[in-house]
């Protein structure tokens, strides 16, 4: 639980610290007006994909891992802060035993996404991002085992991002995650941690 407040807590902090990038700034003349909002609105077509791994961590008696791939578009762009859309493929695998004895919790689920990137260049071609995002999943089967065939996938987590040119990118990101349904019944979540590697392009 403690690691569940703590993944929550940097999303909004991220979440935040984003808003605040936004805040309005002195007023200017029609020309720069003009420019801002080209630059605030990105192609639709600017598209990411991210392959992920994650281990269990924190719960022994729910040893989950999970294999993700996740794609994402940008949707509105607010000076630093960049608000994605998706999609989110998930093929979890491995047991829970919660009560003494191992249970087979292996599922593959799909769903829409939501992801917050703040981002700031470290130099020359180098950026570094701090990303928040919420996958509402649904599942082949009632995962984790005693658990249902829905739940929230919770993800927040630095990533350094290699621009190579103008329109694509490559990123390694580390994500600390949680998944549950929400639910005060039947509701057997599971955190892990680990690395995914991200492609972009202006298509």
């Amino acid at each position: 639980m403690r690691i569940h407040a703590l993944a929550v807590g940097l999303a909004v902090g991220c979440f935040l610290a984003a808003l605040a990038s936004c805040a309005p700034a002195q007023a200017a003349g029609p020309a720069e007006k003009a420019e801002k909002s080209a630059a605030s609105t990105p192609k639709r077509d600017n598209g990411e994909v991210q392959l992920e791994y994650l281990d269990a961590r924190f719960f022994k008696n729910r040893d989950v891992n999970s294999y993700n791939v996740h794609f994402f578009q940008v949707a509105h762009k607010c000076r630093a802060l960049t608000i994605h859309r998706g999609l989110t493929f998930s093929r979890p695998l491995g047991y829970t035993s919660e009560y003494g004895y191992d249970e087979d919790s292996q599922a593959v689920g799909l769903g829409p996404a939501v992801m917050l990137r703040w981002t700031q260049k470290i130099s020359g071609k180098f950026s570094a991002s701090w990303d928040a995002s919420g996958s509402l999943m649904v599942y082949n089967r009632a995962h984790p085992a005693h658990g249902r065939a829905f739940g929230f996938l919770w993800r927040t987590g630095p990533r350094l991002i290699w621009n190579y040119d103008d329109n694509g990118s490559f990123s390694v990101g580390w994500s600390i995650a949680h998944s549950s349904n929400g639910m005060g019944t039947h509701n057997p979540g599971y955190n892990g941690v680990g690395f995914s590697l991200g492609f972009s392009h202006a298509f």
